[in-house]
């Protein structure tokens, strides 16, 4: 998929975003993105982390949700470079009992990732996005990806060999693996008009998973070791959606031909409409879910209307209605949203 079409804003328009949001979105997503590493010291790292693969550097790092709703400071994090050194991470943290937890992007406001990091030194960040990035394609209708690439990159390679995804969650600076482990942003199905090309695939980003590697304990090696499983094995489904309880290093995805979407967002839609039954005028999820076979729906806290917006598939291309996007991602209400929308965890009900 790639989201080559924009339908127009309906009449009034989107006020412009203002550029102390712009700004905002953009440090918010750098922040998580790009985590701040100091360099540790060799002898403190020795003394508190006995015996670590001396082949992987560790630092010291922060944690940080996305919009900065909760933190932790003074953490010990490594990038290991490679699936073979994940496993041998791993291996060493439960030999001297420290959790792992992989870290991407840190899109999300959920912190589970680093509970109990306050008080228990014991937790180890893994960050993914430094060297599990491999971008390669197995055969004409898979592509092999490590969980450290983001969507963008993802999306982007794939449209480079004709290629993309039915649906996809919205952001891309989202990395492939916390996508799969949370099963992010729902799933796509046939609209009811739909012709799709041969290939196409529909259902969830987690169901296009051919084949997965994933790091192990193997009882019989005596220790953690890296094994691969595919679309038939049964033990599969244990690593798919798995909430931050395993560690994925590279995924098999199966992809289809790339088209184009259009998308047409309303913001005159009432809070209560999008998760009504039928019989609600065609505002409800079901009646554009049937016309147009993947619909987002976003609700910030300080606006009265949600923004209900249908991806129609658009082989077509653009007409004289639509625009084409000259970037990625382009949600003009959302960028229109200031900071003290945004939800505050901390407020959570």
């Amino acid at each position: 998929m790639s989201d080559h079409f924009i339908g127009n804003i309906p009449s009034g328009g989107m006020p412009a975003a203002p550029v102390g949001q712009r700004a905002f979105l953009r440090a918010a997503a750098a922040l998580a993105a790009v985590p701040v590493r100091v360099a540790a010291d060799p002898a403190r790292a020795a003394a508190e982390l006995p015996d670590f693969p001396p082949e992987v550097a560790l630092y010291r790092s922060g944690y940080r949700g996305w919009v900065g709703g909760f933190t932790a400071d003074g953490l010990w994090a490594c990038a290991p470079a490679g699936p073979d050194q994940v496993a041998g991470v791993v291996d060493w943290a439960w030999r001297k009992g420290w959790r792992v937890r992989a870290r991407g992007s840190s899109y999300g406001w959920s912190p589970p990732a680093v509970a109990g990091a306050a008080t228990d030194t014991r937790v180890l960040l893994v960050d993914t996005a430094p060297h599990l990035t491999v971008l390669a394609m197995e055969s004409a209708s898979a592509v092999r990806a490590g969980t450290g690439v983001t969507l963008a990159a993802l999306l982007g390679f794939l449209e480079q060999h004709g290629l993309g995804l039915t649906a996809a969650p919205a952001p891309g600076d989202l990395t492939l693996g916390g996508a799969l482990a949370i099963d992010t942003h729902g799933a796509a199905v046939p609209a009811v008009v739909e012709h799709p090309p041969p290939g196409t695939a529909y259902g969830s980003l987690s169901s296009r998973v051919l084949e997965l590697t994933a790091v192990v304990r193997d009882g019989t090696a005596g220790g953690h070791v890296l094994r691969t499983f595919h679309r038939t094995d049964a033990d599969r489904a244990a690593f798919l959606v798995h909430l931050g309880r395993s560690f994925v290093t590279e995924v098999v995805l199966r992809v289809g031909p790339d088209t184009g979407t259009r998308r047409a967002g309303r913001t005159d839609t009432p809070a209560t409409a999008p998760v009504t039954g039928p019989g609600s005028g065609g505002r409800a999820a079901g009646g554009p879910a049937r016309r147009a076979g993947r619909v987002g729906t976003a609700r910030f806290t300080a606006v009265v209307s949600p923004w209900p917006v249908p991806h129609s598939a658009d082989p077509a291309g653009p007409s004289a209605t639509t625009r084409h996007p000259d970037t990625p991602h382009v949600r003009p209400r959302a960028s229109a949203v200031a900071p003290a929308d945004m939800p505050d965890p901390a407020r959570a009900p």
